[in-house]
């Protein structure tokens, strides 16, 4: 198995060009303050010198969360690590199909854990959990095993959704993005295989403080994997746009259908990446479309560039309610937890709801809607699809909504709830 953290090519490369070209791109900057400005500056010629700076994390909410996390976390100054996803498996790879959903859940904890622990983190790092469960039933059992695991002082914000997942028997996947150690590049992989559930799976990947794109989701048709391909060769063209490269990707998230096809995609990501591929993430969607693909990369500090900024490339249509990428230069990022709406049956009234309560969360974070970078939506019936279509030109700005993806899922895993929405903003100062 190769290391599992994406070692990142750094300084010369073509992908780190600083001031790429301008020409046919729509781009919204979003100037700051002067002194975030001078903050940016000062982060940067740190960073280009070598100077370590402490990460630090801050929780809005702790215990009151989905599951009983964090309803949202404010990271500053830090590299973080991208995990693929984790299940009850033991050794070899094999999920625990004897276990109930308490017991997988646990097991599935214990996983990730130790995953983190062998690159010098660990669970009260964690920023953001993102659980897939089969059922209500293994929802409510991970949010007894976060309760048994950690004080609500330490819990991470999460979002959690219903579907299949891709190892037969299994009742819970989780992965995580957590505060990484500080000067680690590398580690070994973890001494077991119980990780190892896919040929080539990259365990985690390191997105270090700094600059970061979010590419919003591409979709093609065909058969699972070749609808794949067709997708990576979308991003890769978006990387070549933004000046990067394929090594600059830290993690990709696939919305897919049917999920037994994920062995299939990844076979096709792994290739696509010569044998070193980023940290991946699957979800069951029910979309028309066989696969789409999101995507999180590195890029190059550039101290002449607003905190903020929405990019359509010269080849795609500018949208009113999602940017085709947002590139965020800020040092601070904050993870919104899973919305779901406060009224039970209701899909069109809880994406109003959600609305509200985003409007009401951001506010208390220090930031607002001028200031997301990246949304997921999960939809659980066509109203409520239908309904978020039609919202959210009334909150957002349409020159500068953020990065997103929205899938058509099995449920939320909350009785009654038909959205799930997570968020990452910035500090609006």
């Amino acid at each position: 198995m190769p290391d599992p953290i994406l070692a990142m090519r750094s300084g010369t490369g073509t992908h780190c060009c600083l001031n790429p070209p301008l020409s046919g791109r729509r781009i919204v900057d979003v100037r700051g303050h002067s002194a975030l400005r001078a903050l940016r500056v000062v982060l940067t010629i740190s960073l280009l010198s070598g100077v370590a700076r402490a990460g630090s994390m801050e929780r809005t909410g702790p215990g009151t969360g989905p599951l009983g996390g964090s309803r949202a976390i404010t990271v500053s100054h830090s590299a973080l690590l991208h995990t693929a996803q984790v299940f009850a498996t033991g050794e070899g790879g094999r999920i625990a199909a004897d276990l109930d959903e308490l017991g997988q859940a646990r097991l599935a904890w214990g996983n990730l854990g130790q995953l983190l622990g062998s690159m010098g983190s660990d669970e009260q790092k964690i920023v953001r959990l993102n659980v897939v469960v089969t059922d209500s039933a293994a929802g409510t059992a991970m949010g007894r095993v976060l309760r048994e695991a950690l004080a609500p002082s330490d819990r991470p914000s999460v979002t959690l959704v219903e579907g299949s997942l891709p190892l037969h028997g299994s009742r819970v996947a989780l992965d995580a993005v957590a505060l990484a150690a500080d000067g680690v590049a590398g580690r070994p992989a973890p001494d077991s295989t119980a990780l190892a559930w896919l040929p080539g799976l990259r365990a985690a990947s390191r997105l270090a403080a700094g600059p970061r794109v979010y590419i919003s989701g591409r979709a093609a048709d065909g058969s699972p994997g070749d609808a794949a391909s067709d997708v990576l060769r979308q991003i890769e063209r978006m990387l070549r746009f933004l000046s990067l490269d394929r090594r600059s990707v830290i993690q990709l998230k696939c919305f897919l259908r049917p999920v037994s096809a994920t062995a299939e995609v990844h076979e096709r990501i792994v290739e696509h990446f010569r044998g070193e591929p980023p940290s991946v993430v699957f979800v069951e969607w029910k979309n028309r479309l066989p696969i789409e693909i999101e995507a999180i990369a590195q890029a190059a500090a550039d101290p002449s560039r607003s905190a903020l900024r929405f990019i359509t490339p010269p080849w795609d249509r500018a949208s009113p309610i999602f940017a085709r990428v947002v590139r965020i230069d800020h040092p601070v990022s904050i993870y919104v937890s899973t919305l779901n709406g406060r009224t039970p049956n209701r899909g069109e009234l809880q994406v109003r709801e959600m609305f509200d309560q985003l409007s009401e969360l951001l506010a208390e974070v220090g930031s607002d809607f001028r200031h997301l970078a990246k949304a997921t939506y999960y939809v659980a019936d066509e109203r409520s699809s239908t309904t978020l279509n039609e919202v959210r030109p009334e909150h957002y700005e349409a020159d500068r909504p953020p990065a997103a993806s929205k899938a058509s899922v099995q449920g939320t895993a909350v009785p009654g709830m038909h959205l799930a929405v997570d968020m990452i903003a910035v500090p609006s100062e």
